[in-house]
């Protein structure tokens, strides 16, 4: 699927979540509430960074179709500066695995414009779960970064 393509299907799948006509299921795996003493950091442009990672798994229904995407942010802070990169991956139904290496066969370009969408469609969501919405499930848990994910000059490494 372009990138084109899968922000047009972002949009409508989004218009039709806030009418009420998907069920979301997600599944969140994160580093962000560890420690600051277990994370690891990098050094780059004179700073140092410490490395967080966000997995998320989204699925649901569109159209007759099941639909899957994996989203993943590798986010580096250094004070009050902060850095990411993003990924964007289409796997068959039920790959559920949260690597980098095992992902990136089924990774689709990354644009400013589908971030975006799916940074939207994430914030809607995450705001229906909160308020209770019987259309929006999610799965959370913790995970430590993985060393595959960031390299030796704090940039991401390739997969």
């Amino acid at each position: 699927m372009t990138t084109e393509s899968l922000c047009v299907m972002l949009t409508d799948m989004l218009k039709e979540t806030n009418q009420g006509h998907l069920k979301w299921r997600l599944e969140a795996a994160t580093s962000e509430y560890r420690d600051e003493q277990e994370k690891p950091t990098v050094e780059a442009d004179g700073k140092t960074w410490t490395v967080d990672e966000c997995y998320v798994a989204y699925s649901c229904e569109f159209r007759g179709k099941e639909f899957s995407m994996i989203t993943y942010e590798n986010i580096e802070k250094s004070g009050e500066a902060v850095r990411s990169i993003n990924m964007v991956f289409l796997p068959p139904l039920g790959v559920r695995i949260f690597h980098l290496g095992e992902l990136s066969s089924y990774a689709v370009e990354t644009s400013a414009v589908l971030v975006d969408k799916v940074h939207r469609l994430w914030e809607t969501l995450l705001g229906m779960y909160r308020d209770g919405s019987k259309n929006v499930t999610i799965n959370a848990r913790e995970i430590a970064v993985s060393e595959m994910s960031i390299g030796n000059d704090g940039q991401q490494a390739e997969v």
